[in-house]
């Protein structure tokens, strides 16, 4: 008997220690496979900060009608450093303007690679309708740029919406931006861009100036950027993340978000609407994410403007196949719609969705919008939650907001129209609001194709060509 009772407890351990050795494989292989993805961060080769003024930005303050922000970088060593500002106007004669000179406040940022000083001041009694221009001095270095306040911000807000931009070259971004921008200074004339995080391929100095050169000249230091932080603008460091000290530095946001969050987590009030940005990456802890659901919830319902707009990087319903971001999903997607968001735009998976609410046999908001401006593109999966699908797709976003609508459009860089959704308000003050879908007759374009050319690749290819097969005649049908 005791010989049987020795030979089961051997046994059992025995039992252990293959599970436990399998389980060691299995991580270890898991380890090796995502190594690179979970904490690797691309090589920055030694730099330095020539004695000039560079990466001018001009950026909002939390009231987007009267305030903005001024940041550049130049040299390597604090100096005195000034904006000054002039309104102007064709009843001004330039010898005649009259200059108004503010501090700027300085600081040293000190990378894996190089050092860079970062300069930043902000003006907080601009007039809508009005035009000014500015300079900035640091030493003997001198910059300028142009202020455009908009007009008439409580009839109408338009603005340009991009998903990631993830370009490791530059070299597409500038061909789309170019054609971009000479599409909406002729033609959108939006208030502002919004992007979704993932500007830069990684946090090193190239990469930030391949974001900057792509625009074109002085582009980021007319036109006012809102943007959210993406996994690819923080370092790994094992299961900790930290936010590239460039970005704050050169992003000088408003400082409304939650404690351990300022200038990354904020939001910007307009007439029409208040837009609320989420540091969607940095949410990797129980304090944060806690902090993150108390801030939200209260930025959502204590704003006083008809539109609620939310943005950030990682997608509460994911298109890219395969993939899920619990926390996002479950932690704050049932805040989103309980507390009124509106519209909210989201980036990461490298792949088009829209999403609209569903209320027994109505549509209505939250509207949920995921795009990619970026030459990397993945495989989206067939969700039927998914309204929209697109994959191997570069878009932009142009969004209006009135009292009473919110129009969504999505552009092929073409000008091709690619979605149209929109939002009416429901007039009462009450959420929800309706969902109109303008691109029924709109085919959906699925261009994915990297799937390689071996017979296990085909055989995805194949599944996937079955897929697009199937929602088509799901459509039809419907």
């Amino acid at each position: 008997m005791r010989e049987k009772e020795k030979r089961r407890g051997k046994n059992k351990r025995l039992r252990l220690l293959i599970v436990l050795l399998v389980l060691a494989l299995g991580v270890g292989i898991l380890l090796k496979l995502r190594w690179r993805a979970w904490f690797g961060n691309p090589t920055e080769e030694p730099y330095t900060t020539a004695e000039q003024i560079d990466r001018l930005t001009l950026t909002p303050g939390q009231n987007f009608a009267s305030e903005r922000s001024i940041s550049w970088r130049c040299g390597e060593s604090l100096q005195p450093s000034e904006l000054l500002y002039a309104e102007v106007s064709d009843m001004i004669l330039p010898q005649e303007l009259d200059w108004t000179s503010i501090a700027a406040e300085g600081q040293i940022v000190q990378t894996r690679s190089g050092r860079g000083c970062y300069y930043t001041a902000s003006l907080d009694n601009l007039e809508e309708g009005r035009a000014y221009l500015y300079r900035v001095r640091t030493g003997s270095q001198e910059a300028s740029g142009r202020i455009d306040m908009p007009s008439g911000l409580d009839t109408l807000v338009r603005f340009i919406y991009l998903g990631d931009v993830q370009d490791p070259s530059g070299q597409m971004s500038s061909e789309l931006f170019e054609r971009l921008t000479g599409h909406i200074d002729s033609a959108i004339r939006p208030s502002f861009v919004a992007a979704a995080g993932d500007q830069i391929e990684g946090p090193t100095d190239e990469y930030w100036r391949v974001w900057y050169s792509a625009w074109g000249a002085g582009y980021l230091a007319r036109t006012p950027f809102i943007l959210s932080t993406g996994n690819h603008e923080y370092l790994k460091k094992g299961f900790t993340r930290e936010l590239d000290p460039r970005w704050v530095a050169q992003y000088n946001y408003p400082a409304n978000g939650p404690e351990g969050f300022e200038r990354r987590s904020y939001y910007v009030d307009f007439p029409l609407m208040r837009l609320i940005v989420l540091d969607s990456n940095g949410i990797n802890d129980p304090i944060a994410i806690l902090r993150h659901r108390s801030w939200l919830r209260e930025a959502l319902e204590s704003s006083g403007q008809p539109w609620q707009v939310v943005m950030f990087h990682h997608a509460v319903q994911c298109v890219r196949d395969s993939r899920s971001h619990p926390v996002m999903r479950y932690v704050y997607k049932p805040i989103l719609e309980e507390a009124g968001a509106d519209l909210v735009l989201q980036g990461h998976d490298h792949a088009y969705s829209r999403i609209t609410t569903k209320d027994r046999a109505d549509t209505i908001s939250p509207l949920y919008v995921i795009s990619s401006s970026s030459p990397k593109v993945y495989r989206n999966g067939f969700d039927p939650i998914h309204d929209r699908l697109g994959s191997g797709l570069q878009l932009y976003q142009s969004v209006e907001v009135r009292p009473n609508s919110l129009r969504y459009r999505s552009y092929l860089y073409s000008g091709e129209l690619y979605d149209d959704v929109e939002l009416l308000h429901s007039g009462s003050g009450q959420k929800p609001n309706r969902a109109i879908d303008w691109a029924r007759d709109l085919p959906e374009r699925f261009e994915f194709n990297a799937f390689g050319s071996s017979s296990k690749a085909q055989k995805k290819a194949n599944q996937y060509r079955e897929a697009i097969q199937r929602r088509a005649q799901s459509h039809q049908s419907n």
